[in-house]
């Protein structure tokens, strides 16, 4: 998503600063770029910087082809730009306080608690009804323990971090109900130990 983010970011300074390199040449009466590489550079990613070219140079703001073509490819990359985020980068938890947790416990029937710690850690100590889930092993599938994607899912940690990192990847895996609510270290409910 990064590499996305900065070809975006490059392409439309580059296409911003072509179109104040040829209003320059056009005013100098030197060679030009040519009209079909100003609109494939908007075309490729760089509506948004031509766009921003033609109004802050006032070029080609006459010419009814990059003024109807620039502003349409912007709505149109735009619109790919929204639907790709909800369909694949837009996958999140819910983090909620310990408080909340312990009350949709006591409210709800229907959830899992999910202990993301090792297994000799959740022996050790954990939230009574817990299973165990260790943050290593989840990976892009499902976990074995977990098979229904839209089962309210309560998870933690030791101290919080796993939590959050486990929790990204259900949500990225599919699973719509997950809550993370930090680590065993400050939860004043019950622990207990053993498998």
């Amino acid at each position: 998503m990064k590499y996305i983010v900065a070809y975006i970011v490059i392409v439309n300074i580059v296409a911003f600063c072509m179109y104040g390199i040829d209003k320059s040449a056009a005013i100098k009466q030197k060679q030009r770029i040519p009209n079909r590489v100003l609109l494939l550079i908007a075309a490729f990613g760089g509506s948004l910087g031509a766009l921003a070219g033609m109004y802050t140079f006032r070029h080609k703001t006459k010419k009814w082809y990059y003024t109807v073509t620039v502003p349409a490819l912007l709505l149109i990359q735009i619109a790919a730009a929204v639907f790709l985020l909800n369909s694949c980068g837009g996958a999140s938890y819910t983090q909620i306080s310990q408080d909340e947790a312990m009350q949709m416990m006591q409210e709800q029937t229907d959830y899992i608690i999910v202990d993301v710690r090792r297994p000799d850690e959740f022996a050790e100590g954990h939230i009574a009804g817990a299973i165990n889930v260790p943050n290593e092993d989840i990976s892009d599938e499902m976990p074995e323990l977990l098979p229904d994607k839209d089962q309210l899912l309560l998870i933690y940690c030791r101290s919080g971090n796993r939590s959050k990192e486990a929790s990204q990847k259900l949500a990225d895996i599919g699973y719509t109900e997950v809550y993370e609510f930090g680590g065993i270290n400050t939860w004043e409910g019950e622990i207990v130990t053993g498998e």
